[in-house]
């Protein structure tokens, strides 16, 4: 039997889509990051220390990092990706049906 409630519906167009499109979009957007990580070589470029990444942040309000902090990123974006892709993409592939956007509009 068809699910016609009106606030089911409401729900499922207006919460859980554009959910599923967020994140479709945070796997494709982890997995890009990570994915030049590798191919540019930035962890030769990034060690996994203490010492901060100078790109102005000290003079623009921003937190400042270090290469610690840009080596836990990859990580944690890598976690994204692991974990979507486990199972033969059961994460993914969950999310991808019910997403409607799962790319994100680029101007």
């Amino acid at each position: 039997m068809p699910i016609a409630d009106v606030e089911a519906v409401r729900f499922a167009n207006e919460e859980l889509r554009p959910a599923a499109d967020k994140l479709a979009q945070l796997y494709y957007l982890a997995k890009a990051v990570r994915d030049q990580w590798f191919a540019r070589g930035m962890a030769a470029r990034f060690p996994n220390t203490s010492d901060v990444v100078e790109d102005g942040s000290a003079n623009d309000g921003r937190p400042r990092i270090t290469g610690a902090d840009v080596n836990n990123l990859i990580t944690r974006l890598d976690e994204i990706v692991t974990s979507f892709e486990a199972g033969s993409n059961a994460k993914l592939n969950t999310i991808l049906k019910v997403a409607v956007n799962p790319m994100r509009n680029t101007p």
